[in-house]
């Protein structure tokens, strides 16, 4: 039961009008102050299944750093826990441009009762290709994103309610595209206090909790920070729930 690919806003309902590229992103430059987010900023989360708590997670701007010259936001998501004799230490980093918010690697290790699991992604955006860690050289997308850079993109998003967002920028071409579709307002309380939020219901074209026909959410607060403060969604053996339990 891999929680932290369930959780991947990797990180982000068809029935709303489509908008192709909604920030027109394609050669789109940002400023670093700008961002919603800071070097610094952490979210620490509390993960239930069901009615048991499961583990804790974490999202942490680790921070700037470069990348074959390129200016690039370090971030990195990682949950651990367990029950029932069941175990998970998992971590995702992403590396993607202060100036683009294009990811440049992205690297994802899993310890899931004994079974290592390794994902190293070396991405050079300005020739379309992307090189596994089998050394498999790959076409990409334009502007590609990475399971955790896109969970900060969406964080840029104008996300007008009753919209859908079609965005083609996952990294693996055949993937593409996710729809992000906007749900609602909604005021939620969760351990770190209550709040207005915006929700989403991001689709991507793949298995588990955000593949099509999956029924998950994610609550952003309705202000210019957008900070996730949960994450919930609807399996057939239960309910799983990231709640926000502290911000740094």
């Amino acid at each position: 039961m891999n929680f932290a690919l369930i959780a991947s806003l990797s990180l982000v309902a068809l029935a709303a009008p489509a908008a192709q590229s909604p920030n027109g992103d394609e050669g789109r430059r940002f400023s670093r102050d700008s961002m919603p987010w800071s070097v610094g900023e952490r979210l620490e989360f509390r993960v239930k299944f069901g009615m048991f708590n499961v583990g804790r997670g974490a999202l942490e701007v680790v921070g700037v750093e470069s990348i074959r010259s390129t200016p690039v936001w370090h971030v990195q998501f990682t949950i651990s826990g367990g029950a029932l004799g069941w175990d998970l230490v998992d971590t995702m980093q992403s590396w993607f441009g202060t100036e683009d918010l294009i990811t440049r690697r992205f690297v994802h290790n899993s310890d899931e009762n004994g079974r290592l699991r390794r994902r190293s992604v070396e991405v050079f955006p300005e020739r379309g290709l992307y090189v596994n860690q089998a050394g498999d050289t790959l076409a990409t997308v334009v502007s590609p994103l990475d399971d955790a850079s896109f969970f900060f993109y969406a964080r840029t998003m104008p996300l007008e309610v009753g919209r859908t967002y079609t965005v083609p920028r996952y990294y693996v071409r055949d993937r593409n595209p996710v729809h992000i579709r906007v749900v609602r307002r909604q005021t939620i309380s969760v351990p770190a206090g209550r709040f207005s939020c915006i929700v989403i219901q991001p689709v991507f074209r793949s298995r588990g909790l955000f593949g099509q026909g999956g029924e998950a959410y994610i609550w952003l607060t309705d202000d210019s920070a957008r900070i996730p403060v949960r994450i919930r969604g609807s399996m057939t053996i239960g309910t799983l729930d990231m709640s926000l339990t502290s911000r740094r």
